[in-house]
C-alpha cells in the first residue's frame, strides 16, 4: 500500500516539474524579443497624386493664359509669341518650385525642341492618341519613372484661340505670325492642330518621394 502511495506521489511530482517547464519554457518565449517581420511598403496614394497634379495644372493653365492674355492686348500675337519664346518655361520653373513638382508641357508636335518627351512621356501621348484615334475618352495617368518618382500625365486638348499660334499656317495663324515663329523655332511641327485635337499633355514630376 505504502508502495502505491510513493509510486502516486512520484507521478504527481513529475506531472508537476513538467507542467512548470512548460510554463518556464512558454515564458521565456514571450520574454524574448520578437524578431521583425519584413512588410511590404504600401501602394503610393494615386488619387491623392491625381488630384494634387490635377490641381497645380490647372493653376498653371490659369496663369499662362493670364499672362498670355495681358500679353496680347498690349502687344498682339507677335508679342505673345516672344513671351512664350523668353518666359513660358522660366514661368513653369517658377510655379513648379512653389509646389515642389517639375512642370513640363511635351508633345509629339513639338514646337521647342527642348521639351522632347522621354520614353514614360511618350508612351502616355501615344496612347492618349490611339485614345483620339477611338473617340474615346482620355484621362489622366499616375505612375512611377524608374527611378522611384511619382509623375502625372494628363492630356492638353487644343482650345479654339491657341488656333493662332498651333492652326493652319497662312489661315488662322498669320503669314507675319508664322514667320516670327519660324524664327524663333526652326524645327517647329505644332501646327496643323484643330480644335478639340491632343495638343501634348502635363508632365508633372513630384519630387517629395512620400512613399519612400
Amino acid at each position: 500500500m505504502k508502495k502505491i502511495l510513493w509510486i502516486s506521489v512520484f507521478i504527481l511530482t513529475l506531472s508537476a516539474c513538467q507542467d512548470n517547464t512548460k510554463k518556464e519554457n512558454k515564458a521565456e518565449k514571450e520574454s524574448q524579443p520578437k524578431a521583425e517581420t519584413k512588410t511590404a511598403k504600401p501602394a503610393f496614394d494615386h488619387k491623392a497624386y491625381k488630384m494634387k497634379g490635377m490641381i497645380i495644372a490647372k493653376n498653371t493653365f490659369k496663369v499662362f493664359k493670364s499672362n498670355i492674355q495681358a500679353v496680347a492686348a498690349k502687344d498682339g500675337l507677335s508679342g505673345v509669341v516672344d513671351f512664350c519664346h523668353d518666359n513660358a518655361m522660366k514661368l513653369a520653373d517658377s510655379l513648379g518650385k512653389s509646389h515642389n513638382v517639375v512642370i513640363k508641357r511635351t508633345s509629339h508636335k513639338l514646337r521647342n525642341p527642348v521639351n522632347k518627351p522621354d520614353i514614360d512621356s511618350e508612351a502616355v501621348i501615344n496612347e492618349y492618341l490611339r485614345l483620339q484615334e477611338e473617340h474615346k475618352p482620355m484621362e489622366p495617368v499616375v505612375m512611377k519613372d524608374a527611378d522611384g518618382y511619382v509623375h502625372f500625365y494628363a492630356p492638353i486638348k487644343l482650345k479654339k484661340d491657341c488656333l493662332k499660334c498651333h492652326g493652319t499656317p497662312g489661315k488662322e495663324i498669320p503669314e507675319p505670325v508664322y514667320k516670327l515663329i519660324k524664327s524663333k523655332y526652326p524645327n517647329d511641327k505644332a501646327t496643323d492642330f484643330k480644335v478639340g485635337e491632343l495638343r501634348g499633355i502635363w508632365d508633372i514630376k513630384f519630387l517629395d518621394m512620400a512613399d519612400k
